[in-house]
């Protein structure tokens, strides 16, 4: 009786390794499971868009989304997705809060297309993302705080839309931001203290806009910015002198503004300023060691 007890032990134990091992195959790995979840993000994209000239047609599933136009994916991960790139796809409709879930996209490029609608907060989970260009489009209300959350973003160019509201304070604390460019938007209030903390800033263009107020003195601590253009907005005040402080500043366009009094002295003695932009302010002074483009 002891052995057949011991025989039913084992068939029971080796039954339920079987059943156990059985279940581990049927289950996908990881790995697995998240190029899937690309797979799903991207046609999630593509069922919100209308394409004119059929340049999404292939994006289905009778080949590997990474041969798909537009998308790449990685070297060492070569299953996932690390870059969309559509611009000028003649594509319209909506951007899919779904491109959030491409966890390792490093550019989202959706530039020049006929893209309305909000931007999808649930970009904010790329945490790999460096570039995100959304410019020339048709987008509209505010920009998302949560995009200050890819905390790798180098390029923020969100230009040439209709996109209102204030722009986020969050956005000065993204460390690694080289470019920002909002122009041609309808953005409002004040020109944010905080853009004055990106330690990495070398152009900041917010030309055209409904901006208000004074330029914060602060934008003098960003010393390694070589273009600012704060051109055709509701700027009212006098120039900081603080802008003298900006030693690598090429450009500095301030023109179709409201701005009184004298330019400052330490602006001219930036020499690397090859050029400014004060035409049509309230402005005195001029030097004939810059070019300069003042009303007449």
């Amino acid at each position: 009786m002891a052995v057949v007890g011991a025989s039913a032990t084992c068939f029971f134990l080796l039954s339920s390794w079987l059943c156990l091992c059985s279940n581990a195959r049927l289950s996908p790995p990881p790995e697995s499971n998240a190029t899937a979840a690309d797979e799903l993000a991207l046609l999630s994209f593509k069922s919100l868009l209308n394409s004119f000239n059929g340049s999404l047609d292939s994006w289905n599933t009778s080949s590997h989304f990474c041969s798909w136009p537009g998308i790449a994916c990685g070297h060492r991960h070569p299953d996932r997705v690390v870059a969309l790139r559509v611009p000028e796809f003649n594509l319209s409709g909506r951007i899919s809060p779904s491109l959030g879930n491409l966890s390792f996209l490093r550019e989202l490029d959706l530039r020049d297309n006929l893209l309305i609608g909000e931007i999808p907060p649930e970009l904010g989970r790329l945490g790999r993302l460096e570039l995100l260009n959304l410019s020339t489009n048709a987008l509209v209300s505010g920009i998302p705080p949560a995009i200050a959350e890819c905390a790798n973003l180098v390029i923020l160019v969100l230009s040439k839309n209709q996109l209102h509201g204030e722009i986020p304070a969050s956005l000065g604390a993204m460390e690694n931001l080289y470019i920002l460019d909002l122009q041609e938007n309808h953005l409002s209030g004040e020109i944010p203290l905080s853009l004055a903390n990106l330690p990495s800033i070398e152009y900041l263009f917010l030309y055209s806009n409904m901006l208000s107020g004074e330029i914060p003195p602060e934008l003098g601590n960003l010393t390694g910015l070589r273009h600012l253009d704060l051109m055709d907005n509701m700027l009212s005040g006098a120039i900081p002198s603080s802008l003298g402080k900006l030693s690598n500043l090429i450009w500095l366009s301030l023109g179709y503004n409201s701005l009184i009094g004298e330019i400052p002295a330490s602006i001219w003695n930036i020499s690397n300023l090859w050029g400014i932009n004060i035409q049509w302010n309230n402005l005195t002074g001029c030097h004939s060691g810059k070019r300069v483009q003042q009303a007449r």
